[in-house]
């Protein structure tokens, strides 16, 4: 889907939808990167690629450097929340819960975190004067056409996350073969757009390959250390560690917030998930937590540390983009990570919040 050119559509149809408000383009970054999470379900990707395009953008706009970059930054961690969620996905696999249920649950923190970033840019930036260029036409009908004809152009990306939530959600096919869907149809997408090549295939099979790869040494890894965990019977000991510290679920959700926080601080997303689901889930079946509410405790904690010191990923890629350092972009950050985390732990302490959708979908 980025081969095929597809993330300057969506800007366009989130321009549309949001350039007229105050401080225009760095609320089309917001929605861009929320429109984008829905395709690839990753933070880097997102940040990568809505990145490229409007950070360079928002410094010729007049934003300052550190500000255009933290925002992508920020604004990427919507990707991995927002279905499908690569994360949500790892999560699933590690703890045996179903993934579409995981997929409709990070929908609602995911959205949620984006419209609290669209409302933290229009306290940050409300001295800053409204782009004329942006607005609409004035009539209803120019306003129904533009609407339209910028949607026109985004459906096709847009349905991405339709087609693999739907099918995985509606049973048609398991999340495995939801994969092998969305492959065929971005090539079907790239071929009829004629913004795909067929020569620039092989070389995303072995971007495809390497990653699969690389992942796949994790896995084996984690499981490695799963079988050391259990034989050791460490989740065992965990559980029992958390049960004789307190017997308040809230006091146990507290530790585990400032666990996952500590350990997103140094390692990767998915690996950390993949080593700590066995050696927490034990503790929150203990408890009485839904596994599906504990995917989005643990998936949303461990996702923001993708944007904090020393190794967030996101970190590195805004600095390569925005070409700021990462002592600025940190301290630039540090606003947007504030809502984030307050908008996680309504989540953590609000089970309902997002178990709403899986509920009234799958039942």
């Amino acid at each position: 889907m980025n081969e095929a050119q597809l993330t300057g559509r969506l800007i366009q149809f989130a321009n549309y939808l949001v350039g007229r408000w105050r401080g225009g383009l760095a609320q089309v970054n917001v929605l861009t990167s929320m429109f984008f999470g829905g395709i690839t379900g990753a933070a880097t990707a997102d940040a990568a690629a809505v990145g490229s395009i409007l950070i360079p953008e928002m410094i010729k706009d007049g934003y300052r450097r550190e500000f255009a970059t933290a925002l992508t930054v920020a604004s990427s961690l919507c990707g991995p929340l927002i279905p499908p969620s690569i994360p949500m996905l790892v999560y699933g696999i590690s703890s045996g819960t179903s993934i579409g249920a995981l997929f409709l649950a990070g929908a609602t923190p995911g959205v949620v975190v984006g419209f609290a970033l669209l409302a933290l840019n229009r306290f940050l930036l409300r001295r800053r004067p409204v782009n004329p260029a942006a607005a609409p036409s004035s009539g209803w009908l120019e306003r129904g056409r533009g609407f339209f004809a910028s949607f026109r152009v985004a459906i096709l990306a847009l349905m991405m996350p339709v087609i693999i939530v739907g099918g995985v959600t509606g049973g048609i096919f398991t999340p495995t073969e939801s994969s092998v869907a969305a492959v065929l149809y971005a090539i079907v997408v790239g071929m009829g757009m004629r913004t795909l090549k067929v020569r620039v295939l092989w070389r995303q099979i072995v971007i495809a390959t390497v990653l699969s790869a690389a992942i796949m040494l994790i896995v084996a890894n984690a499981n490695l250390l799963g079988w050391v965990m259990a034989f050791e019977r460490i989740p065992q000991a965990v559980a029992e560690l958390f049960l004789s510290l307190t017997d308040q679920r809230w006091v146990f959700l507290l530790l585990v917030i400032a666990l996952l926080l500590i350990v997103g601080l140094f390692l990767e997303t998915s690996g950390a998930i993949i080593i700590l689901t066995p050696v927490l889930m034990p503790a929150a079946e203990a408890y009485g937590f839904d596994p599906v509410h504990f995917g989005v405790v643990i998936v949303f904690g461990l996702v923001i540390g993708l944007a904090t010191p020393p190794v967030g990923l996101c970190l590195f890629v805004g600095c390569s983009i925005g070409n700021v350092t990462l002592e600025q972009l940190s301290r630039a950050v540090l606003p947007f990570l504030a809502v984030i985390i307050t908008v996680y732990v309504f989540f953590v302490f609000v089970p309902a919040a997002s178990l709403w959708l899986p509920r009234l979908v799958m039942g």
